[in-house]
């Protein structure tokens, strides 16, 4: 097996068994609809951070950095401090760059396919 499949059905697994206990233990039963309830939260917030994650892999926080860096460095000495820190720190994207977002995308849409067929034998009972 692929190593991105592997490590996406174990990051899937893992919020599996977490969606269940999370859904005992703020509910007290485990049934269809507390599933669904806890299952899209997880599913979004998952989601959610991977494509973040892709977002800042590709560059898109960069420049937003190097802005605020600029715009905050107001003194002289602070813009030759501003050359060197410059030179010192990396952009997000490069932070971000040993990060695979794609098995944490695929196990978060896995389990909101999970939830949506879920909704649906809920709402066709």
């Amino acid at each position: 097996m692929n190593k991105s499949v592997k490590s996406s059905l174990t990051i899937f697994i893992f919020l599996f068994i977490i969606t269940m206990i999370t859904t005992y233990l703020y509910y007290g039963v485990i049934n269809l609809l507390t599933f669904i309830n806890t299952s899209f939260i997880f599913s979004s917030i998952i989601i959610f951070l991977s494509l973040l994650l892709l977002i800042t892999k590709k560059g898109f926080f960069d420049g937003i950095t190097y802005g605020f860096r600029r715009i905050f460095a107001t003194s002289q000495y602070d813009k030759e401090l501003e050359e060197d820190i410059k030179n010192e720190m990396r952009p997000p994207s490069e932070i971000t760059r040993t990060i695979s977002s794609k098995p944490l995308l695929i196990a978060g849409l896995i389990l909101f396919i999970f939830m949506l067929i879920s909704l649906f034998f809920f709402y066709n009972n």
